[in-house]
C-alpha cells in the first residue's frame, strides 16, 4: 500500500482540497460592498462610462433622470414592432457592422453610436439630421432615458429587430462579440452566442409600438 504523501506533496494536496471547498465567487455591491444576486441593478456615471453593481438598497437613492451623480439604469426593455428603418436609411448611418446601439449623452451633447467590435465597443457621434429623421419616423424612441437607455438594432444575418434597451445590456452584448467573434466574418459561435443574447432579451422584453407616443411638436 503506498504512503500517504508528506511534505510538499501534502501541503500541495492540502491546497488542492481547500481550493475544491472554497464557495464561487459572489458578486458584492460596488457602493456598500453587500452581496448581491446574478441578476442585479447597475449604475452607470455618465463622465466615465463606468457601470457600477449596486444592491436595491443603494440603487434606491439614485435615479434615472440625472438629478444624482450616478444614473440607475433603468431595467426593463421593450421591444420596437413596428419600428421603421428602410435600408437607405440605414445605409445612410454608415455603421460597419449589423449591430449598434444609440444613445443620448448629457456630457457629450451628443447622440452616440456604439457598434460592437472585437477590438471592444466603437463608438461615434451620429449626424443630428439622422437621428431626427428617426425620430420622426418612430416617435417612441424620443423617450429614451439620456446615458442609461440605448436604442438597440440587430440587423445581422438578414435580421430586423430593435429594442429600447438598458446601457448595460448593450455593453453585454459588445463583451459577447469581443469574446466570441474570430476573424473578418466573425465565424458560427459568435453568430450563435450573438442570436442567443437576442433570443433572451425579447423574451424578458414588452412589446412597444413605436407609434403609440404622439408625435413630438416641431
Amino acid at each position: 500500500m503506498s504512503s500517504f504523501p508528506s511534505g510538499t506533496s501534502a501541503r500541495g494536496l492540502a491546497s488542492l482540497r481547500n481550493f475544491a471547498r472554497k464557495p464561487p465567487r459572489v458578486g458584492r455591491c460596488d457602493l456598500c460592498s453587500a452581496v448581491v444576486a446574478e441578476l442585479h441593478q447597475h449604475l452607470l456615471d455618465p463622465q466615465t462610462r463606468r457601470l457600477f453593481c449596486a444592491c436595491d438598497a443603494c440603487a434606491i437613492l439614485f435615479d434615472s433622470n440625472g438629478q444624482t451623480q450616478y444614473r440607475r439604469v433603468p431595467r426593463d426593455a421593450r421591444c420596437l414592432n413596428d419600428f421603421a428603418l428602410s435600408d437607405q436609411a440605414w445605409n445612410s448611418l454608415a455603421i460597419p457592422i449589423g449591430l449598434v446601439f444609440i444613445y443620448s449623452s448629457s456630457t457629450a451633447h451628443e447622440i452616440i453610436a456604439v457598434y460592437p467590435s472585437p477590438a471592444g465597443p466603437t463608438e461615434s457621434a451620429l449626424e443630428q439630421d439622422a437621428w431626427d429623421e428617426l425620430v420622426r419616423d418612430n416617435p417612441a424612441i424620443s423617450k429614451l432615458k439620456t446615458d442609461v437607455e440605448a436604442l438597440l438594432i440587430n440587423r445581422i444575418n438578414g435580421a430586423r429587430e430593435y429594442f429600447l434597451a438598458p446601457i448595460d445590456e448593450c455593453y453585454k452584448l459588445t463583451g459577447i462579440v469581443r469574446k466570441y467573434w474570430r476573424g473578418f466574418s466573425g465565424g458560427d459561435e459568435a453568430f450563435e452566442q450573438i442570436r442567443l443574447f437576442f433570443d433572451r432579451l425579447k423574451q424578458r422584453s414588452s412589446p412597444q409600438l413605436v407609434h403609440s407616443y404622439a408625435r413630438p411638436s416641431v
